[in-house]
């Protein structure tokens, strides 16, 4: 069995902001006795994950993703519980610590824009202390695996979207690191950028063995790189496991061309699922898609058949991405 790269036990992150009140009393309270929210982003997490595993990190806006990635690379302390990354405490930032783990945040740059990229490597190779002809033979092959060598002499600022997050995915790992933390790496790219970077990255997990997360709100990342998930709402884990698991079930998607337009709530009540479970198509306003039981299908066909003209029928496999949002709804 794997030795653990990374263990959480009930780590649990709160943030405490000031509330103001509307006018000058408001402003004086604010300066002589001001009133205080407490926001819990973390509410006990626990896992464990073995090293050279590739896991998502998902869920909504502020559920408490980023907060958790801050914590395992010692950005930010967790207010209680344990988080160990490589046996290390991260918030301590002990220099072996520093050198083992990466994060790499999509909304945010990190390497110097106002410099080429190979400048920008060769300062990171300065700071890690890698040696010159393993750096260089590390640059050209990861370059060449991302398609930008003829780049490296841009400024970074200069880049488009895509090409400046393949630089900083790149800065981030050309030192090897054990650990590398990935938050949005793709957001804002576009397919082909996507797909590259999504390849590099299922190549150097293999490759290297390293341990990676990765958080992101494209379905397509987490389903082709993840063999596990955990999935976050309100700072609380809901699931811990195979992606595929959730898309593997007794469930899937109805697909029916009706004669008519019925409203979700009037389909709902005819076919006798709630009405979040059905979504009209918005370029066919008479198609409907109906999350339902997979042994069930034939007598849903036939409570249709009793009410509505039906011009078409067929069965889907129902996306990652929509088993989650079913997940979230409940």
């Amino acid at each position: 069995m794997n030795k653990a790269a990374i263990e959480v036990v009930d780590v649990k992150r709160s943030f405490k902001s000031v509330k103001k009140e509307e006018g000058w009393k408001g402003t004086m309270k604010l300066l002589f006795n001001p009133d205080y929210i407490v926001h819990d982003a973390l509410k006990g997490i626990n896992f464990t994950i073995p090293q050279g595993e590739f896991t998502g990190l998902i869920g909504a806006n502020g559920a408490g993703k980023t907060t958790l990635l801050k914590i395992l690379s010692g950005l930010i302390p967790a207010s209680s519980g344990s988080a160990r990354v490589l046996g290390y405490d991260p918030f301590k930032r002990e220099l072996a610590f520093r050198k083992s783990i990466s994060i790499v945040m999509g909304q945010k740059a990190q390497l110097w824009w106002d410099l080429p990229a190979i400048e920008a490597f060769d300062l990171l190779r300065a700071i890690y202390q890698i040696d010159k002809d393993t750096y260089k033979k590390r640059v050209d092959e990861l370059t060449t695996l991302l398609d930008v060598t003829k780049l490296l002499n841009t400024q970074i600022r200069r880049l488009s979207l895509g090409e400046r997050m393949k630089m900083e995915v790149i800065g981030a790992i050309i030192h090897l690191p054990k650990v590398i933390f990935l938050d949005e790496p793709t957001i804002g790219l576009d397919v082909l950028a996507s797909q590259k970077l999504r390849e590099f990255l299922k190549r150097h997990n293999q490759k290297e063995g390293a341990t990676i997360i990765l958080t992101s709100h494209n379905m397509d990342d987490i389903s082709e790189l993840c063999k596990r998930i955990l999935l976050i709402k309100e700072g609380s884990v809901l699931f811990d496991g195979d992606p595929h698991t959730l898309t593997n079930s007794d469930e899937c998607l109805l697909k029916v061309k009706l004669g008519t337009e019925p409203s979700t709530e009037e389909l709902s009540g005819v076919v006798g699922i709630v009405a979040t479970a059905i979504i009209k198509d918005e370029e066919d306003p008479t198609t409907y898609l109906m999350n339902v039981t997979r042994s069930r299908v034939a007598e849903y066909f036939q409570k249709l058949l009793t009410k509505y003209s039906v011009a078409d029928i067929g069965i889907q496999e129902p996306s990652l991405e929509r088993v989650i949002q079913r997940i979230y709804q409940q």
